[in-house]
């Protein structure tokens, strides 16, 4: 039994409430996601979904969930670039060179920070990624120049993959992360998942501690990991790309409280 009471949950979106097909840009809700959501719902609990991707701005998403069946509510969904770009934006960060689509570019710009494009010249204050299919060698190169020069790397997320509904699909913006600290030996500073910024960032806009959250993830590394380290109650489903024993097989100190085949039975777990 989870020793606080649960008053919010926070849920990864791919592989945990759906599945994106990447050809047509569209969501298919997993079994019992939409169930689950409006059963917490009803309860009055506030209902969050926390993606590590930046395939869109956040206000991308809530028509894309909402056609598969998932309404949240407006502000309740998060990515890690608007994580950053309220960190960074606090950091008192103003330009950077960024090497991501339009996912980490809008919140960057709705934040106050200018975003400039490769070529573009003029001064920087880092280099900040996120997930883009346009990219090159000319990106990489400017950034290099940038990181050699002492400036900062930022990213969104490092994750190597993460859940589609054909299977795994790559990692941008961290094999880019890879890519330059091979080249320079610097690493990104990263605000995504497994890292606990946006769950502080969640919990201030509550007003609920990370202790008296529950996290629904796929990925043990990534919001598994952050919901153990932040604090909070941490359940693993087994939609995504991880087994059961995936799970299990993580450091005791990292490890999901609960394992779940998937979303059907949320509601009736005891902890609630």
């Amino acid at each position: 039994m989870h020793p606080h009471p649960i008053r919010a949950a926070v849920f990864d979106i791919d592989g945990t409430l759906a599945m994106m097909d990447k050809d047509s840009g569209t969501y298919a809700a997993l079994p019992g996601a939409v169930q689950a959501l409006t059963a917490l719902k009803a309860r009055g609990l506030p209902v969050l979904a926390y993606t590590n991707g930046t395939f869109f701005p956040p206000a991308h998403y809530y028509p894309l969930l909402a056609d598969a069946g998932l309404v949240l509510e407006p502000g309740h969904i998060v990515t890690p670039a608007a994580v950053s770009a309220r960190q960074l934006a606090k950091m008192g960060v103003r330009r950077l060179l960024v090497i991501g689509a339009d996912g980490t570019r809008v919140p960057l710009r709705e934040a106050g920070i200018e975003v400039a494009l490769t070529g573009e010249g003029r001064e920087v204050d880092g280099v900040m990624l996120g997930w883009t299919k346009d990219f090159g060698a000319k990106d990489l190169e400017e950034a290099a120049q940038l990181l050699w020069a002492g400036k900062p790397l930022y990213a969104t997320s490092i994750a190597p993959h993460f859940a589609g509904a054909k299977g795994r699909l790559l990692g941008i913006s961290g094999a880019i992360a890879a890519a330059l600290h091979n080249a320079t030996g610097v690493k990104a500073k990263v605000f995504g998942k497994p890292e606990t910024i946006g769950l502080d960032d969640i919990s201030d806009m509550l007003g609920i501690p990370a202790a008296e959250m529950v996290v629904i993830g796929d990925d043990p590394k990534l919001e598994i990991a952050m919901a153990r380290k932040g604090g909070a109650f941490a359940v693993g489903v087994t939609t995504g790309s991880v087994d059961e024993a995936g799970f299990l097989a993580a450091d005791p100190a990292l490890r999901a409280h609960v394992v779940l085949p998937g979303l059907q039975t949320l509601m009736t777990q005891r902890w609630w």
